[in-house]
């Protein structure tokens, strides 16, 4: 049985740093092993360090503008998925990772779906995020959804030399 509990910095900064860790690390070792980019030398940071400097950023999402859920699945800390609001009816999926040993057991559709859910309650009535052209698994999960591919947007965070390497998508209702 799984459970989303809406992050609390005060309680949970600890592993939201490691997950954040986590999943900045592979997206950083995906894009040397399949571009060949040096994502540190781009950022200027280790990952580690990006991390703590842009913690308040990274955890500053808080209803109704957005959300941060981790994922806890028999009382481990499994992953994490989040929602931005960049408008009134437009939502955007965030920072979506599942750890390793809980991949392929359907926890990434059902945060993404958890997701979905709450951004409409928060009144979004479409939905856009971003994804590596390398995730395969969790572009077939955003396309299972109803996503489909669409061309980048402003208000993306991803930056301008990293845009090539990207996916991006976009769900109505």
């Amino acid at each position: 049985m799984e459970e989303f509990v809406p992050l609390d910095l005060n309680v949970h900064k600890e592993i939201f740093v490691q997950l954040n860790i986590e999943f900045l690390t592979w997206i950083a070792d995906q894009l040397r092993e399949n571009y060949q980019i040096d994502a540190i030398s781009i950022v200027g940071q280790t990952v580690p360090e990006y991390v703590e400097a842009h913690l308040e950023d990274l955890s500053s999402l808080k209803p109704p503008d957005g959300i941060i859920y981790l994922l806890v699945v028999e009382g481990d800390i499994a992953g994490m998925g989040a929602l931005r609001k960049l408008s009134d009816e437009i939502g955007e999926i965030k920072r979506m990772y599942i750890r390793p040993p809980y991949r392929g057991r359907g926890y990434g559709k059902r945060m993404l779906n958890r997701l979905l859910e709450v951004g409409r309650e928060f009144g979004c009535s479409s939905f856009r995020l971003e994804t590596g052209k390398f995730m395969t698994v969790a572009q077939h999960i955003y396309k299972s959804a109803g996503f489909i591919e669409r061309e980048g947007y402003p208000e993306s965070e991803t930056p301008t030399i990293l845009r090539p390497y990207q996916l991006f998508m976009e769900k109505k209702g």
